[in-house]
């Protein structure tokens, strides 16, 4: 896809580790089955199995492309999204991976998530002993119950970002 607007870009900043992540596992499987091929000219045995597990993360890290490419699927207005991800209200929090809009949060742990506002129904906060700190766990919760963590505060250090990531999401439950 081509990076028309500063909210495409900002999107693409987000999931760049993704990417990147993506591209090194294409490298790999190319290199396997050149590999392979040479291995196989060669007349080495091994060449057919380099070329099988080549094949393999291949069909993987392509699957894994589409997925990442259908994320933006499930939106309807995607020119309204971009345009959130650069309005002024939008709140951006690097150590939790997450990216809150007006109606969107995005989250990016060892996947890209998108969550639409409208399709949760609270905001919670879930609070465990861990020695002498009490750990708190941000969630999102659907009608129907499913729980999606957004953050966790486990150092006092954190939780006047933890606090923030909350109070934002509220607000938005609120209004």
């Amino acid at each position: 896809m081509e990076i028309r607007t500063a909210g495409q870009q900002k999107y693409y900043d987000f999931i760049e580790e993704r990417l990147k992540s993506l591209r090194l596992g294409m490298i790999i499987w190319i290199s396997l089955l050149a590999v392979a091929i040479l291995a196989v000219l060669a007349g080495s045995k091994l060449g057919i199995a380099l070329g099988v597990l080549g094949a393999a993360l291949g069909v993987l890290n392509i699957r894994s492309q589409i997925g990442l490419r259908s994320k933006l699927d499930g939106i309807e207005d995607k020119e309204d999204f971009f345009n959130q991800l650069i309005a002024e209200d939008t709140v951006e929090m690097p150590e939790y991976h997450l990216i809150i809009t007006e109606d969107y949060v995005l989250q990016y742990r060892s996947e890209v998530l998108i969550f639409q506002l409208k399709e949760m129904a609270k905001v919670e906060v879930g609070i465990r002993e861990q020695g002498s700190y009490r750990q708190k766990t941000l969630f999102l919760t659907e009608a129907s119950g499913k729980r999606h963590e957004m953050a966790v505060c486990s150092h006092p250090e954190q939780e006047s970002r933890f606090d923030q990531a909350y109070s934002v999401l509220r607000e938005k439950f609120s209004s």
